[in-house]
């Protein structure tokens, strides 16, 4: 005998032929604090029942429940247990569906699985149905019904925009029968279209097409598609509301959402839990709509405003259609102000609770919270220290999570190794090889091993960024064109500065500053680095395109357009192999554990094959590569570690070489202090938004964020760097929150048809930045060989790749694929359903407007420009919190900018 509803279910589905599926999906609704507390959505659908099985087809009469019919299903010789049988059959055994008798014939089916082999070999089963005086003689099924019910939460009307606007749209031109004689469906359902069709000709209503989709394919006329209100009583049991229904239509009868109701005359019984149907409300939707204006979200509307059993009361009392839409508009007003009348609470609550902690000014509040100077970096020291331990030994007992950790090394390796070359490239271009790739990877080596060992957060990545670069290039032309002394001199200078604000900004705690930083800010910040890594490359491109693509005699000195063209193929073909690698994740192929185990290879795999392509098939062209002599020092005269000794007295001096240099005097001195503040500026907000977006509640960190901590350790770092003239470094974007990602267990959830995921866990640990980091050390024994072989064209094509697969990360560049998108296409997404489509798009333009303006002076050809630059990054932080409110509502900013 099966003893519970689990088992039951499983012998139903794993029945021969055929079968049956009956699912429930029950969640906590939120919404009206009203009769009902959800929805409950039943869809039917007809599917063909095989040759070789499926249960009968046969009409049950009440009587089966009987524990007399059931003694002559099962005889004495079957060993069963009556008693046992009438509660087996009593009890639910799946959602009931409109068609009542099929789950009964199916409840007998489970009672029947444990003797079904014996039944078989005796062909009993068949014996007993037609023995029975109760049942008529039918061969087999001819079609089955699958039927599937899910919770969904009654609709805010506060929250969710369309809310109101479906409302209005009814009252616009109510449609609405009275006294309805009908006793079936199938007459009700003609009636009220033919009423659509007299009340409204302009829609030119095809009835046959309409009536078709508001029938079940089986021709029985019960309804294939309805929103019930779920009622949960004092003992936890759910009753579905009876009195009315939703009935829902998707047509090509209809270019718009139709609504009409129906108040019958009668009660009537439309099928299992629908028996006293006093109003019926019926939308048709078009086939293709925005998912906020389908059938099942306007359904939800207004089975949240008939979730009010006042409101039902009066509806069914009314005369006439003008006095029901009064009634409805009545309604829907008081149900918008009940949801925003808890919306205000909700937020006076949250705003009487940081009051209650923060009192007095906003000023005084923060001096107390800094004072005594280093009590926040205190804090971080506590708070990591007792999780430090954990921090190299967590996970090590998991093969999982070892597997997790070798794929992300081998990620963070090239993440870090590929781009400090291509960044070392540019500062030797920029500095006169002062600083170049060799110095770049011994700098990431170093401060990426002390980041990992000290930092508060290590799932934090830290690496010369293009602002950096842009910076470094800006301190040579101030020491070249402004002041002419030495740059190594003057560079260290300006670090030296640098680490004493950030100094300054972890013992005061500055970094508090960050909590008015929304995610507005952060996004605005991580796509201008990903746009910024795009226009360097193009540069790139373009200047080789500038160089090669000429003819002789137009001031072209290395003519080959061969060269040009290898250039471009090399760089697309590497971005082009590591996206079509990166997308396997997403393929039908292979199992979804080795698609993304593939999909991990992604870099290393595009730059091996076309460093392949670029140094062997195309080795006549002769492609630029970082170990050339146009980015590289001669090995006899290459240090690492040399320069100039500063000199403060207002001399001058000839080096070696006849270049005149001058001393560093007052007003250089000065302009270092003044540069190492801006850098500072830089590093505080681009390092803090980074640590952001790795602490962001989403990912689920357990041991904690230490800011503070993390701010003191780059000061040190870059401090150490600028004595021995080695490029400087901070947490960046994105490879920071794509390390987390690349440590995070991801679970897929399907919402309304789109692929959710949600970060379940991640694995918090500083074995993966270190061993990473050492591998890049251990990677200055591959220069020359075999690092020479990686074109400069390959390296380019790895920046583009990391900019594009970061975007997708960022609601921001989201909403700009909206506003390309067909409205009908929207995914389900919160702030969809919260805010109207003008507010969405309004605030996406004033987001690209910000991020214009950043762009503008960062990649002018004005040198003194790119000063502005942290400026401009924090001022979008007063933006947001006191301009943007002017021109989009608040409660529209708290959804699209709220969650973070």
């Amino acid at each position: 005998m099966v003893n519970n509803q689990a088992e039951k279910e499983n012998h139903l589905a794993n029945g021969q032929g055929n079968t049956y599926v009956a699912a429930n999906h029950a969640a906590n609704g939120q919404g009206a604090n009203s009769q009902e507390d959800n929805n409950h959505v039943t869809k039917e659908q007809e599917i063909p029942v095989s040759s070789n099985g499926g249960p009968p087809n046969r009409t049950i009469e009440d009587s089966l429940v009987k524990q007399g019919t059931l003694q002559d299903i099962f005889t004495d010789e079957d060993n069963m247990d009556m008693d046992d049988v009438e509660v087996e059959v009593k009890s639910p055994l799946s959602p009931v569906s409109p068609f009542g008798q099929f789950s009964k014939i199916l409840a007998v089916k489970t009672l029947a699985v444990k003797w079904r082999k014996k039944a078989v070999k005796k062909n009993h089963l068949n014996m007993a149905f037609s023995d029975s005086p109760h049942l008529p003689q039918v061969d087999a099924c001819h079609a089955m019904y699958w039927t599937k019910r899910r919770s969904v939460p009654l609709k805010n009307y506060h929250d969710e925009a369309r809310a109101e606007k479906d409302i209005s749209k009814f009252l616009e031109n109510p449609v609405v029968l009275f006294k309805v004689k009908g006793q079936q469906w199938k007459d009700i359902a003609r009636e009220m279209l033919e009423n659509i069709k007299i009340l409204k000709p302009s829609m030119a209503l095809n009835v046959e097409r309409a009536y078709s989709c508001l029938m079940s394919s089986a021709g029985d006329y019960t309804i294939p598609e309805l929103v019930q209100g779920l009622i949960y009583n004092h003992n936890a049991d759910i009753i579905c509301e009876q009195s009315f229904v939703v009935v829902l239509g998707s047509t090509p009868a209809v270019q718009e959402t139709q609504t009409s109701f129906a108040v019958l005359k009668n009660s009537v019984n439309l099928g299992a839990q629908m028996s006293e149907v006093k109003m019926i409300c019926m939308i048709l939707s078009p086939v293709k709509s925005k998912q906020t204006k389908s059938g099942i979200e306007v359904g939800r509307t207004y089975t949240t405003l008939l979730s009010d059993l006042e409101l039902r009361r009066r509806l069914l009392d009314s005369k006439s259609p003008a006095e029901f839409a009064s009634i409805v508009k009545e309604g829907c007003t008081r149900v918008m102000d009940k949801h925003t009348e808890l919306y205000k609470q909700e937020k006076e609550m949250e705003h009487e609770e940081v009051v209650g902690k923060q009192k007095g000014s906003p000023v005084k509040n923060f001096l107390k919270s800094i004072m005594p100077p280093g009590k926040l970096l205190l804090n971080d020291i506590k708070r990591r220290k007792k999780h430090y331990i954990s921090d190299f030994t967590d996970g090590l007992d998991s093969w999982r999570s070892i597997k997790k950790y070798t794929t992300s090394i081998i990620f963070l390796y090239f993440t870090l190794l590929l781009p400090v070359m291509a960044f070392g490239v540019l500062n030797s271009y920029n500095t006169d090889k002062e600083i170049e790739t060799r110095k770049g990877i011994l700098a990431q080596a170093f401060g990426g091993i002390i980041f990992a060992l000290f930092a508060g957060q290590p799932l934090s990545v830290v690496q010369t960024t293009i602002p950096i670069v842009l910076f470094i290039k800006l301190v040579h032309t101030f020491s070249d064109d402004l002041f002419e002394v030495d740059f190594m001199t003057f560079y260290t200078l300006v670090g030296l500065w640098n680490g004493f604000f950030l100094i300054v900004y972890a013992f005061t705690g500055v970094s508090q500053i960050m909590a008015y930083c929304s995610r507005s800010t952060e996004e605005i910040v991580g796509i201008f680095t990903s746009i910024a890594f795009i226009v360097d490359s193009m540069k790139y491109v373009s200047k080789q395109f500038d160089t090669h693509w000429c003819d002789v005699g137009d001031d072209c000195k290395y003519p080959n357009r061969s060269v040009a063209l290898a250039v471009f193929i090399v760089t697309f073909g590497t971005l082009f192999i590591a996206v079509q690698i990166y997308n396997f994740k997403w393929s039908p192929f292979l199992s979804s554990g080795k698609r993304k185990l593939v999909a991990e290879y992604a870099l290393p795999f595009s730059v091996l094959v076309m460093s392949l392509i670029g140094s062997y098939f195309m080795k006549d062209l002769k492609l630029e590569t970082f170990t050339d002599d146009k980015y590289e020092m001669e090995p006899e005269v290459y240090s690492p570690f040399k320069y100039k000794a500063m000199k403060f007295y207002g001399c001058s001096e000839e080096d070696d070489e006849g270049h005149t240099c001058k001393s560093i005097n007052a007003a250089c001195f000065i302009t270092s202090a003044a540069l190492g503040f801006i850098v500072s500026m830089l590093f505080f907000v681009e390092a803090n938004v980074a640590a952001s977006m790795v602490n962001n509640p989403h990912n689920k960190l357990k041991k904690g964020s230490a800011y503070h901590l993390d701010m003191l350790t780059t000061a040190v770092i870059n401090i150490i760097l600028s004595v021995f003239g080695l490029p400087w470094m901070h947490a960046c974007l994105p490879t920071s929150p794509m390390h987390v990602r690349g440590l995070a267990d991801i679970e897929e959830k399907v919402e309304l048809g789109y692929v959710k995921e949600i970060v379940v866990s991640v694995r918090e640990t500083r074995l993966t930045t270190l061993i990473a980091n050492i591998l890049v050390f251990i990677s200055l024994l591959l220069i020359p060989v075999p690092l020479k072989y990686i074109p400069i064209p390959a390296l380019y094509g790895v920046l583009l790749f990391i900019a594009i697969s970061s975007l997708s990360d960022f609601q921001l560049w989201e909403r700009v694929l909206l506003m390309l998108t067909e409205q009908t296409l929207y995914p389900p997404i919160h702030y969809i359903r919260k805010v109207p489509q003008k507010a969405v798009h309004t605030f996406t333009a004033l987001q690209l407007l910000q991020l214009g303006v950043l762009c503008a002076l960062s990649f002018s050809g004005v040198p003194y420009l790119k000063m502005l630059f942290p400026f401009i990054i924090i001022a979008l932080i007063p933006i947001r919190k006191f301009l943007i409110p002017k021109a989009i509502h608040e409660d529209h900013l708290e959804a699209l900018d709220g969650s973070h």
